[in-house]
């Protein structure tokens, strides 16, 4: 799998790797989740967040991570992006189950969420 894309925090850091079948890895392998269409999933199927103009969003519209050159103008301020670590040894994905209905799209924000990156995914399993 050939990387497509790099998802910065609130703070400007590489956290998370897009793969070119739509999956999302962090620097040190992990999956995480993944991308179908524009529509961000967790691998225990739950509907987490939206990408739009490289903006990852999260339920409330709130911004949760950009991309390289997001275009998205109802955003927060972007910090300056840090360098990319080297990426590990990506380790082969989960089964991707049948997928969670999408939940109603929010108005975009011009906030942070609360969430990080990988917080979003991992949701209470992340602790």
């Amino acid at each position: 799998m050939r990387e497509i894309g790099v998802f910065y925090d609130r703070c400007g850091s590489p956290t998370l790797r897009l793969l070119d079948n739509g999956r999302l890895v962090d620097f040190d392998g992990h999956s995480i989740g993944f991308v179908d269409n524009v529509l961000f999933y967790s691998y225990d199927s739950n509907h987490v967040g939206w990408l739009e103009g490289g903006i990852i969003r999260d339920l409330n519209g709130h911004t949760v991570a950009f991309g390289e050159n997001p275009t998205d103008s109802l955003r927060p301020y972007l910090p300056y992006k840090q360098y990319k670590p080297y990426p590990g040894y990506v380790e082969y994905e989960p089964y991707r189950s049948d997928k969670q209905y999408p939940n109603l799209k929010p108005f975009k924000s011009f906030g942070w969420s609360p969430l990080f990156p990988i917080e979003l995914f991992l949701g209470d399993r992340n602790g």
